[in-house]
């Protein structure tokens, strides 16, 4: 159903594009988002939907709605039952993610086919590539990333080089993101990851992101304390940390 969106002409995609709440549901059309350590935009674009703000209905494309809201719902609950292990592998009791959980999204990604696609970061640092990477290197934002994907590109650095991520259809992929890495002071770290897209073939990937809510404290757990170091953890909640990181990466100016 998202090929036959990203498909459609560009005025139409247009009508779902919401930058006064920083892309936060509906389209984000090609290179607007930045990668955290890249000058140049990702080559890539996307629609999106979450649990925040209400969703519009693409009534170009018949039961696209439908569709991702079960898929919305299927992911959330896997987001919920891996939160509640994460909360008992730290001996805190579960109310306390439970009645946070929520802002969170599910992004649908199409990386678009390209001759000479760029696959060095440094490349795209220096300005050496104008189009970008589909997905230059960074790490999530938000507490827990269930991604899937079905198609190679996804590599994670590790012990000093990138590794390929195996990615086919019975596997979900979960990466820890900031907001988790910040929360437990480095005890759940997050991963520096990228895509590096194949020549002349499309990349299609569906990420959701799940968060807590804006007033949910990202400073280090009490337990964690002595992990704390204040010039590494600035924030305080989540929305205040998803702010900066938004206008860091293109999405909030």
């Amino acid at each position: 159903l998202f090929e036959k969106f990203f498909n459609m002409p560009l005025d139409q995609r247009m009508q779902y594009v919401y930058p006064d709440i920083y892309y936060q549901k509906g389209y984000t059309p090609m290179k607007i988002e930045t990668g955290q350590f890249a000058k140049d935009p990702d080559y890539k674009h996307f629609y999106q939907i979450g649990d925040t703000y209400e969703n519009p209905v693409v009534n170009e494309v018949p039961g696209l709605s439908e569709v991702t809201k079960k898929m919305f719902g299927e992911f959330y609950g896997l987001y919920n039952s891996l939160m509640y292990a994460v909360a008992i592998s730290l001996e805190i009791p579960w109310g306390k993610f439970e009645k946070e959980l929520g802002n969170s999204i599910m992004r649908f990604i199409h990386y678009p086919a390209h001759a000479i696609p760029m696959v060095d970061d440094g490349a795209v640092a220096q300005g050496g590539n104008l189009l970008g990477m589909c997905a230059s290197k960074h790490t999530d934002i938000n507490d827990l990333t269930l991604l899937y994907a079905t198609e190679p590109g996804l590599e994670l650095w590790y012990k000093n080089k990138w590794v390929p991520v195996l990615c086919d259809p019975d596997t979900i992929i979960v990466n820890v993101g900031d907001m988790l890495w910040h929360l437990t002071g480095g005890i759940y770290k997050s991963g520096l990851h990228r895509v590096v897209c194949e020549p002349n073939k499309d990349r299609f990937s569906c990420p959701f992101f799940g968060h807590r809510i804006d007033s949910a404290s990202v400073a280090p757990l009490k337990k964690f304390k002595g992990l704390y170091n204040p010039e590494k953890f600035p924030w305080n909640n989540e929305g205040e940390f998803l702010r900066h990181r938004l206008e860091e990466i293109n999405l909030k100016s």
